[in-house]
This record gives structure tokens, C-alpha cells and sequence, in this order.
């Protein structure tokens, strides 16, 4: 475990976060404005690339990548295997498919709006992966191995988010914390599975676009029976393809 690169990606992160979401935050509560105001959404954007910025910056300082040409092309890795992708989709599935049917959900926009939406999830959470699954899953799992390193990535993942539950106008804002929580580790066991069998970053970047992006789709109220049974299930489906995919590359 490369403790120098952890120390340095988390650093920057943090502090990016802090001064601009936590920033945000305060100015929300302060002057009651919401996340609409032009400016509070320009320092919300740039506080959640805090670890794609985080992740160049400390990648290029320990001698990881030469330049941005090749840490890009290390992100946008599409070439990959069709098992790859019907994992992407299975944990997508599990997450949305259990949502629906214990919650009831309604339609939001048009299914094809997925083309033009999709894109825009690069902006609004994919790009996170670039830091928490390239950078901090992988180097955890060397020293802690798989399931403690997940949990502790979810743990980073959802303490890092706090702040924009306090920044009005966001979807997190009239969300419970602790709910969001488990959301977090279950998320974290399917990305992390994903990176772990694809050994990519791009399948994990689509895998958040895709379920940011299809909640403007299929809308649901989140309560604590869909996401603890999405957390159980997910695991188990995490715990079974991990061993499949040992048998097959061992």
C-alpha cells in the first residue's frame, strides 16, 4: 500500500471539498440561497471534481502518471469484455429493480433522455471514480483486503459527501444522512467488484453515471428496507462473481 499516495490524494480532496462544499454550505445557510444561485453552482461543480483533481495531482507527484494525456487515457479505458459490462448492468439492476418494487416509484422523464442525461452524469459524480476506485479502493485492498477496504472507501466516500446536505436546493438535502450511508456501501461493493474483475476505471465511471442518471427516470422514495436489501444483495452478488471470476483467472 502506497501510504504516501493515500495520504496525498485524501489531503487534496478534503480540502478542495471543504473550500468549495463546505463553503457552499455555509453561504446556503447564511444568506438562505439555494443551489439555483448561479455561483454556489459553480463552487458546487468544482467541489465534487475535488477527487479527479486530487487524483492527477497526487498520481503525477508519486511518478504514477507522466502527464494528463496519459492519466486520461488510463481513465477512458472502454475496451473491455461483454462479462465486464453485464456486471455494470446487473448491479444497476439490483439497485434500481429492488428500489421500484419495495418502494413503488413513478416515471420522471422519457427513457431516451438517457442519451443527452448520461454525458451530464460525468459531471455530476462519474468523475469521482477516477479518485476512489483508481486511486483509494485498489491501494486499501493491499493491506486490508477486499471487504475492509470497500468499507472503509464507503466511509471516506460518505463523510466526504456531508457537506452538500447542508447546501439548500440539493437532492441531499432533504435526504437522511445515515441512509445515505448504506447507499454509499452498497455502491462501494459494486464498484468495487467492478474494479476488481475489469481492472478499469471506465466500467466503474459508467456504472455511477448510470445510476445517477436513470434516477431521472425512475423515481423512488429511499427507505432503510430498499437500501439494507439492496446492500445484502449486492454483497452477495459481489461475493459470488468475485469468486467466479477467481476460478476463471486463477
Amino acid at each position: 500500500m502506497n501510504k504516501k499516495l493515500i495520504k496525498e490524494f485524501l489531503i487534496i480532496t478534503f480540502a478542495i471539498m471543504v473550500v468549495f462544499w463546505g463553503g457552499c454550505a455555509l453561504i446556503s445557510q447564511i444568506f438562505n440561497l439555494t443551489i439555483n444561485n448561479i455561483f454556489l453552482r459553480i463552487m458546487h461543480i468544482i467541489g465534487g471534481f475535488s477527487p479527479t483533481i486530487a487524483s492527477y495531482i497526487s498520481l503525477k507527484k508519486n511518478d504514477k502518471v507522466k502527464n494528463f494525456k496519459e492519466w486520461f487515457k488510463k481513465i477512458f479505458d472502454i475496451k473491455h469484455n461483454i462479462g465486464t459490462y453485464i456486471v455494470v448492468i446487473l448491479f444497476v439492476s439490483i439497485y434500481y429493480i429492488l428500489g421500484c418494487v419495495i418502494n413503488g416509484f413513478d416515471f420522471g422523464t422519457h427513457i431516451f433522455m438517457l442519451i443527452v442525461i448520461l454525458p451530464m452524469m460525468l459531471f455530476y459524480g462519474g468523475n469521482e471514480e477516477v479518485g476512489w476506485r483508481m486511486i483509494l479502493q485498489p491501494e486499501l485492498e493491499k493491506k486490508y483486503g477486499f471487504n475492509i477496504a470497500t468499507i472503509f472507501t464507503a466511509i471516506i466516500w460518505w463523510l466526504w459527501h456531508l457537506p452538500i446536505f447542508f447546501i439548500k436546493g440539493t437532492a441531499n438535502a432533504n435526504m437522511n444522512y445515515f441512509l445515505f450511508g448504506i447507499m454509499c456501501l452498497t455502491l462501494c461493493y459494486a464498484l468495487a467488484t467492478i474494479r476488481k474483475v475489469s481492472k478499469g476505471i471506465f466500467p466503474c465511471i459508467l456504472t455511477h453515471c448510470l445510476i445517477n442518471g436513470l434516477s431521472s427516470i425512475f423515481i423512488f422514495n429511499y427507505s432503510w428496507l430498499s437500501c439494507c436489501a439492496s446492500l445484502v444483495v449486492t454483497i452477495i452478488v459481489s461475493m459470488l462473481i468475485l469468486n467466479i471470476n477467481k476460478r476463471y483467472t486463477s
